[in-house]
């Protein structure tokens, strides 16, 4: 194919106002086609790219979504009372929690279904008898060793020290643990302590949560009770008289000289004393203290530690030996 050279192309340009470039919206009919066929692809390739980012940030997941609301509606069941506070889809924190609730009878097994004779039936009866509960995944950290094991369906009717014996005694089943955790192994599970870490956005959603359960108690109190009948509205003819009008206003007082107005003044107390009275009993009340870490029981277990307590989508736990104890306690600095 022959091509111009460059004078000649430019002299063209000059001439004719051509810039060299085919004119994407002049009406041609194959022209047209094009510019069709490559929005088209442009279009496309938008949707592909959106589609892989979706995935490799798991967006779009219906059947997760769904697990992740059950599972904050099972925290705020009246027998747990645990506030979850559930982190953006996309972030890490969100993607990396495999806490869910275990449902035993199963999907669909609710609407009739195995009932009868036979070996499904047998079965069936015997999971009706199981209750539905949460398998919570529980960080815990051990940090004189710095290692940080995560337990990724630890049942929350499982007592908290069982479940820390297990990393001691070489008994959790992903494998042996003890000789990573040998000072907390040598002062003994007697000796240990648990806190649960509560971040500072779970302080802020204890309060709120407080100030509803207040004010929902509040309510309560004002509502009458079942019992009481509503008060009678009074009848027509027993509405007491009016009162007589009031008497009329005292003329206003005569204008006082200078002299008699600043000797009134200094006579009358300032009120400055009683301001600063009342900003020292301001200060002298107490301000409720952010404490980062609660606090577990042992002998509890891990549902009856969440109770009234706020996590952000999974408990981390945090293992002190008795001279750490006192890190895990002192407030925070600032």
């Amino acid at each position: 194919m022959a091509r111009w050279p460059d004078e000649r192309a430019q002299e063209h340009k000059v001439q004719s106002g051509c810039t060299g470039k085919r004119p994407r919206t002049k009406r041609v009919l194959l022209r047209d086609f094009g510019l069709l066929e490559e929005v088209d692809a442009a279009v496309d390739r938008a949707n592909r790219d959106l589609r892989i980012r979706d995935e490799e940030l798991r967006l779009y997941q219906p059947k997760r979504h769904k697990m992740r609301i059950d599972l904050a509606r099972a925290c705020a069941a009246p027998e747990r009372q645990t506030r979850l506070i559930l982190a953006p889809f996309a972030m890490a924190l969100a993607r990396d929690n495999t806490s869910r609730v275990v449902d035993p009878i199963g999907k669909g097994k609710r609407k009739g279904k195995g009932k009868g004779k036979g070996k499904k039936g047998s079965k069936m009866a015997g999971s009706e008898s199981k209750p539905a509960h949460i398998a919570w995944r529980v960080d815990w950290h051990f940090g004189a060793c710095g290692q940080v094991l995560t337990d990724r369906g630890t049942a929350e009717h499982e007592v908290v020290g069982r479940a820390l014996e297990r990393f001691l005694n070489n008994s959790w089943t992903r494998g042996p643990t003890r000789h990573l955790l040998l000072p907390y192994a040598e002062q003994g599970l007697e000796a240990l302590q648990v806190f649960l870490q509560q971040p500072l956005r779970a302080r802020t959603e204890t309060q709120s949560w407080r100030s509803r359960h207040e004010m929902m108690v509040e309510e309560a109190e004002e509502t009458p009770s079942e019992g009481e009948p509503p008060p009678k509205r009074p009848n027509e003819g027993s509405f007491p008289p009016p009162p007589p009008p009031p008497p009329p206003p005292p003329p206003p007082p005569k204008p006082a000289r200078v002299e008699d107005a600043e000797s009134e003044e200094s006579d009358e107390p300032s009120d400055e004393p009683s301001d600063e009275s009342e900003s020292e009993s301001a200060a002298e009340e107490p301000e409720e203290r952010y404490e980062p870490y609660a606090r577990l029981d042992l002998a509890r277990t891990l549902r009856e530690n969440l109770m009234d307590k706020a996590i952000v989508e999974y408990p981390v736990l945090h293992v002190a030996l008795p001279q750490e104890v006192s890190r895990f306690l002192q407030p925070p600095a600032g």
